[in-house]
């Protein structure tokens, strides 16, 4: 069995290098520095477990795709009310250019042509996943759900695939939707929340907030089925970070 402590302590070192990477004077005092998501920096950690690859290739290869996930955050942010002053907003462009330039000469460095392939794509599907969801008006329910998937996931999943771990997939993609509708409930202003708005949830059966909450207590259920489904390597520690604050609105859930 993983020790959960030996599993923090990678992923720290691991968040530390991404750091490493992403610091830059100039950034750091235009613009907040940006935000690593640990579920993610785990997932890739997973995947890359048990591959002939040394510790340092491994570390190389997370880094690259955790700063494609912030240059794509980073650019989504000039979308944020926060950032409505013109100058914000092109600071902001170019400095998720900058994280994209940046993942693309390390890429080159590492001489992977099947990995550029896949990254390449994947970005691709992701862009237009997000330009999707632009165009809520267009969108039925099923499709809003579908492209907030691509754009949540695909990145990882196809990695998953790349490297033979499919039992990863459900997983992956349970958890990280549910952290993406999670974020979208936080904000009232969410391109859910716009979504069922212009949809006129206010006068169906359930109100937006209701609608979301179902959302997200199936994704909760869902989660914890497919983590049970794996070894306790994974599922250890899933649970004391990520689902341990929902495991009783989990059984609560399932009770009701």
């Amino acid at each position: 069995m993983v020790n959960v402590n030996s599993i923090s302590v990678e992923l720290a070192d691991l968040e530390k290098q991404v750091r490493k990477k992403t610091t830059h004077s100039f950034i750091k005092n235009q613009l907040d520095k940006p935000i690593i998501d640990h579920d993610k920096l785990f997932v890739l950690n997973e995947i890359y477990q048990n591959t002939s690859m040394s510790r340092s290739q491994k570390q190389d290869y997370i880094v690259i795709v955790m700063l494609i996930d912030i240059a794509i955050k980073t650019h989504d942010l000039k979308k944020n009310e926060d950032y409505n002053k013109e100058t914000d907003k092109q600071l902001t462009v170019l400095v998720g250019d900058y994280y994209s330039g940046l993942y693309y000469y390390l890429l080159s460095e590492l001489e992977d042509i099947e990995m550029i392939r896949l990254l390449a794509a994947s970005i691709k599907k992701i862009n237009e996943a997000k330009m999707n969801l632009q165009y809520i008006n267009n969108n039925s329910e099923k499709e809003m759900y579908k492209a907030f998937l691509i754009s949540e996931t695909h990145l990882f999943t196809e990695i998953a695939k790349l490297y033979g771990k499919y039992e990863l997939i459900p997983m992956i993609e349970k958890l990280l939707m549910l952290n993406r509708l999670i974020s979208e409930q936080a904000d009232k202003e969410s391109i859910l929340y716009n979504y069922y708005q212009q949809k006129g949830f206010n006068n169906s059966a359930y109100t937006k907030e209701e609608k979301i909450e179902m959302q997200i207590n199936d994704l909760k259920i869902e989660l914890d089925s497919s983590v049970k489904e794996l070894s306790s390597n994974y599922s250890n520690y899933i649970y004391r970070h990520t689902l341990n604050s929902i495991k009783t609105n989990i059984s609560q859930v399932e009770e009701g």
